[in-house]
C-alpha cells in the first residue's frame, strides 16, 4: 500500500500548467522586453582629458582608422558602422587592446598607460537592467 506522501511526489497536470506557464513568461521577458539598439551613437575619444575625435559610429559608410601617435604608447583605433574598437597599442599590458569591439551607449575602452578613454553615448539609452541572483 502506498502512503499518502508518496503520491504527493508525483507531478500532477496543474504543475505542468505552472511549469508552461513561467516557459511562457520568460520567452515573453526574452523576445519582447530586450533594450532597443541605439541608433544614433556617438564615439568621443579623449587623450589626457582633450577630446581628440568624435565619430557618429551609426554614419560611418566606410571603415575609419585614427593613429593616436601623440600618447606615450601610440595606439590604432578603428571605427566602423555601429562599433569602434583599439585595434593596436604599444602599452605594456593591452587591456584595451582586448576589450574588442564596443557598440552601445555607455561602453567605454579605456587605456590607463596613454590616459586615453572611448566612450559611447547615444540617443536610445538602454532601458532596463536585469538582476538575476
Amino acid at each position: 500500500m502506498r502512503s499518502p506522501a508518496a503520491d504527493r511526489r508525483r507531478p500532477t497536470l496543474w504543475d505542468g500548467a505552472v511549469a508552461l506557464a513561467v516557459v511562457a513568461c520568460a520567452v515573453f521577458l526574452v523576445l519582447f522586453l530586450r533594450p532597443a539598439q541605439s541608433s544614433a551613437v556617438t564615439a568621443v575619444i579623449t587623450l589626457n582629458g582633450e577630446t581628440v575625435a568624435q565619430y557618429r559610429l551609426d554614419q560611418l559608410s566606410q571603415p575609419v582608422t585614427l593613429e593616436v601617435t601623440e600618447a606615450d604608447y601610440p595606439l590604432t583605433i578603428r571605427a566602423e558602422q555601429g562599433r569602434i574598437c583599439i585595434e593596436h597599442s604599444d602599452c605594456p599590458s593591452q587591456d584595451c587592446v582586448r576589450t574588442g569591439w564596443i557598440s552601445r551607449p555607455g561602453q567605454q575602452i579605456i587605456c590607463l598607460p596613454n590616459r586615453l578613454v572611448i566612450s559611447l553615448s547615444g540617443t536610445d539609452a538602454e532601458s532596463f537592467d536585469a538582476v538575476t541572483g
